[in-house]
């Protein structure tokens, strides 16, 4: 059971990684889980495995936010659909990339945030976990998914100011590398990059990031966890870069 008197969670991107990890732990824990995601048959494979209920969407249709999941009762919100297209840096990015990524990680990600906050905010309980990155956090050479997550970051921020005094809770989860489909999907079209972004250290594995989703969550109600950190012992973010014009 957790330390609160939670009792629903919202997760989005559940059908596999950190999402699915979580939604695993949340109804292990004893709390009522709604998983959502884009692929029905992994949505299926879950309700299988535990109990929940189940919600096809791609976060990127908003009139279905608000009018399938804006009308939940919902105490924790894991706002955790994402995408890693735009790694290119921006002079080469694809303008498709650079759509599907600001409308998934910020556009849709606010949405979220409108939907189910209000909710939260009447009854005066609630935690709200976002997924953010180191990618956030640091400068890497992705202007597209690095900004992303880093208004994702600056949201959070924002969000502990404009949620004070109404008792609900705000965490932001920034991993780095973890050991999940991110990467499959991220470079779909270019497997050498994936190769290099995998291979050389040991990756996080997903109940690593759900370890630290739960610690906020059972953290005692007096005290809100606003960010961790968490990386690859081998993976050291920061540091510069120094390259002569040619």
């Amino acid at each position: 059971m957790t330390n609160t008197n939670y009792k629903s969670a919202l997760i989005t991107g559940a059908t596999s990684g950190i999402g699915l990890e979580t939604a695993i732990r949340l109804s292990e824990s004893g709390i009522h889980v709604t998983a959502t995601g884009r692929r029905k048959e992994k949505l299926i494979e879950l309700q299988n495995k535990i109990s929940c209920d189940i919600i096809e969407i791609d976060v990127r249709n908003q009139e279905k936010i608000y009018s399938e999941l804006g009308k939940l009762d919902i105490d924790i919100l894991v706002n955790n659909a994402g995408v890693g297209k735009g790694f290119a840096p921006i002079f080469l990015a694809e303008p498709e990339d650079i759509n599907t990524t600001t409308e998934t990680n910020v556009t849709s990600f606010l949405h979220l945030l409108r939907a189910i906050v209000p909710g939260m905010v009447k009854r005066k309980k609630g935690h709200i976990i976002n997924i953010g990155s180191i990618a956030g956090l640091y400068p890497v050479s992705s202007s597209v998914y690095g900004g992303s997550k880093g208004a994702v970051h600056m949201i959070n921020q924002n969000l502990r100011v404009e949620l004070s005094g109404t008792g609900v809770r705000a965490t932001e989860i920034c991993p780095g590398r973890v050991n999940t489909e991110f990467f499959d999907v991220a470079f779909s079209d270019n497997p050498d990059k994936k190769e290099q972004m995998t291979s050389g250290l040991e990756l996080l594995e997903q109940q690593d990031v759900a370890d630290a989703i739960m610690f906020a969550i059972n953290a005692p109600w007096r005290m809100n966890v606003s960010m961790i950190e968490l990386t690859p012992t081998e993976q050291v973010p920061g540091g510069s870069i120094i390259k002569k014009a040619k």
